[in-house]
């Protein structure tokens, strides 16, 4: 095998195994043949839609594998995998040549993948791996969410066109505050250990000595990156737990720190200094500040993300509504002989 080839398999592989891990390996393993004579006693509706090998126009034949098409419809289906496991890792994907590159994949390289492939599966079947039970176990795990991701891509385009205006109008006209930007202010501060050193270190930074310099003489943890400040941005507690619950990026004061903070009016302003719950003085100064501002229907994005979001709520009822209708039952004692 070249090393071109290997990259690819490699590259496959991975694919294969990502999309096994969450739970869509229907999009990298192909579901085909029948089911063996010791899978039987599948229900009627099981066997009816295990779908068998589609028929392959002759123009659109790229290999025979013992007498077994790859179309080009599978090399297709095999780049797209390629291609959403390489931007999943942060990649960008490009295109595979036509003709061989040295040091490079290329569509003859894809293709040799499909081909080992078959080979394997055929070679499987062959040696009755299909006849296993733990192996129907993993065909039927896989089979069930192939068949799921499926039923969600039929029904999302009827969700989305079932959506109206009327209802994008009432879903933001009942929900607007989740759609404002709420106020936000970037902040510097120094933090000393007694209210002598906050009142010694307020006066140099009124004076205009840099801030840097006060937090480097007088800051009991001297928040410094490469001898700057470290600038952080901050929301009020309770539109950070509404807006921003998760994002690292933004950050919550204690109560009393924060009306220190907010109540700076300019940017290089200072705060005056106040007793934190460290028992330590805070200082603040203010670099940026963004006014909150509530985002109108009208604005760019706003209606789109409503509709998304109301398309996704009507899937989402269609599947609770085909659970409420299926006969279930459940044992849930026996979880707890579950391997995990």
């Amino acid at each position: 095998m070249t090393a071109r080839r290997s990259s690819l398999v490699a590259r496959r592989s991975w694919c294969i195994a990502t999309l096994v891990a969450l739970g869509s390996a229907g999009g990298c393993d192909k579901i085909f043949g029948k089911p063996s004579a010791s899978s039987a006693s599948s229900t009627a509706s099981s066997a009816a839609v295990t779908p068998s090998r589609p028929l392959v126009p002759p123009g659109e034949v790229l290999a025979n594998v013992n007498g077994k098409p790859i179309s080009r419809r599978d090399l297709e289906l095999t780049l797209q995998e390629l291609k959403a496991a390489t931007e999943a890792r942060g990649l960008t994907w490009k295109p595979l040549p036509l003709d061989q590159t040295e040091g490079e994949d290329d569509l003859h390289d894809a293709l040799d993948v499909l081909i080992r492939t078959e080979v394997q599966a055929q070679d499987a079947l062959a040696r009755g791996l299909d006849r296993r039970s733990e192996v129907q176990g993993r065909f039927w795990y896989l089979h069930r969410n192939f068949f799921s991701q499926e039923w969600l891509k039929s029904q999302a385009e009827q969700a989305r066109s079932a959506v109206t205006q009327d209802e994008v109008d009432q879903f933001y006209a009942s929900r607007a505050l989740l759609f404002r930007d709420p106020e936000m202010i970037r902040v510097r501060q120094l933090v000393v250990g007694s209210e002598d050193q906050a009142k010694a270190a307020l006066v140099k930074l009124l004076e205009g000595v840099d801030f840097a310099t006060v937090a480097k003489q007088l800051s009991v943890r001297p928040e410094l990156t490469d001898g700057a400040p470290v600038e952080q941005w901050v929301m009020r507690g309770a539109e950070k737990a509404t807006y921003a619950p998760t994002d690292d990026s933004v950050r919550s004061l204690d109560p009393a720190l924060e009306q220190a903070a907010f109540a700076v009016d300019r940017p290089g302003g200072m705060s005056s200094y106040v007793k934190g719950p460290d028992e330590h003085f805070h200082i603040f100064q203010l670099v940026e500040q963004k006014e909150g501002r509530q985002r109108l229907l009208t604005d760019p994005g706003v209606s789109d993300l409503i509709r998304q979001l109301l398309w996704q709520l009507k899937l989402a009822e269609q599947s609770q509504a085909l659970r409420d209708k299926a006969a279930v039952e459940t044992f849930t004692d026996r979880l707890v002989t579950v391997e995990q």
